[in-house]
């Protein structure tokens, strides 16, 4: 990669060249070709992910439809949301303090590395992946993504996977922790059968994956029928995990901290929603039915989670509401929890990339 110009300070970075597409990935500019192979994120470019939207939206619309044919009557009640718009701002915030915490999170982390790291760098990188995860089919995309840019930042490549695989490992803990809580008999939930058993087996396999990495850190046994090529990688991966172990006491609890504040202010959105809309009940129904739309919402091939989402929320969150607010609940959900993040994201790549023109 040719050096830095005179004038690059290092804690600037360049934005994606959105328009430069190499196959299905977007290649950051002034990369050369074997760098761009390396360093480019594997995410489709900005037309595609304005396809995705725009289908993800269109098949959420259509579900919609076909569940609630008497959607006109259902929009003239969704009036009462603009009677209470305290619950609405509320909300907004909660949003915001669950993207927030989300960001914070990943900077905590990238801090065990490099504790210098630039706050902005590392920021752009967690608003952004919820554009790219949020708009491109079965999501994802945004943990390369933050590997790249994370590497960009400063970190080596092994170092930027730890952060991100760590951090999506507590992410899914706390939701699985919740979402169990969905099969006992006390939480009121609506649970099908068939969603129990997609709980209880995604909670095993984090479970069992979780060990199996906690037990090659202490021994590890695989690297002895890897090929010996892949030894090194191995032993760097191994060191990079190991390096969160010799973290201070303070950023593992802030982790843990920050993510549960992320999925408490989520799950809070809903909530402000209906009591916006007039609702007032037990809360503790809501929760758990959000925590296994999150689990199920990964099932679907759609940007969003689309379709999945919207037949789990009227099956999980539709026998706790009055039937008069499932479409205008459903609808203000999605658009705080989906399409607000997105936008945010989107907003947060033109600014780098204004930056960059300028």
């Amino acid at each position: 990669m040719p050096p830095a110009p005179a004038d690059h300070h290092p804690d600037s970075f360049e934005p994606l060249e959105v328009n430069a597409v190499e196959g299905d990935a977007v290649v950051p500019r002034g990369l050369s070709a074997s760098a761009a192979h390396v360093d480019r994120p594997h995410v489709p470019n900005m037309g595609r992910m304005l396809l995705g939207m725009a289908v993800g939206l269109g098949v959420g619309i259509a579900v919609i439809l076909i569940f609630n044919p008497h959607i006109g009557t259902q929009i003239k009640d969704a009036e009462r949301a603009t009677t209470q718009p305290f619950y609405l701002l509320l909300a907004l915030l909660c949003m915001a303090v669950a993207i927030a915490a989300d960001a914070w999170s990943l900077l905590v982390l990238a801090r065990v590395f490099v504790p210098q790291i630039a706050r902005g760098p590392v920021v752009a990188t967690a608003l952004e992946s919820h554009l790219i995860g949020g708009a491109t089919s079965f999501g994802g995309f945004e943990m390369p993504y933050q590997v790249v840019m994370l590497r960009r930042a400063g970190l080596s490549g092994y170092e930027a996977t730890s952060v991100v695989i760590l951090k999506g490992v507590v992410h899914t803990l706390l939701l699985a922790v919740v979402a169990v809580l969905a099969v006992l008999p006390w939480t009121d939930s609506p649970i099908t059968s068939l969603q129990r058993w997609v709980v209880l087996g995604v909670t095993c396999t984090l479970l069992v994956v979780s060990l199996t990495a906690w037990l090659q850190l202490r021994r590890p046994s695989l690297r002895s029928v890897l090929p010996k090529r892949l030894h090194a990688s191995f032993d760097q991966i191994v060191a990079a995990a190991r390096a969160f172990g010799a973290a201070s006491r303070r950023q593992v609890a802030a982790l843990f901290v920050l993510q549960f504040v992320y999925w408490v202010a989520l799950f809070a959105v809903l909530i402000c929603v209906l009591h916006a809309l007039g609702w007032r009940g037990s809360v503790v129904p809501i929760v758990t039915g959000q925590a296994v739309m999150q689990v199920l919402m990964p099932l679907s091939p759609l940007p969003g989670g689309a379709g999945v989402a919207e037949l789990s929320y009227l099956a999980l969150i539709g026998p706790e509401t009055p039937p008069s607010i499932h479409v205008s609940s459903l609808v203000l959900w999605r658009l705080f929890t989906w399409v607000l993040p997105v936008g945010v994201g989107a907003l947060s790549f033109g600014i780098r990339g204004s930056r960059h023109a300028r």
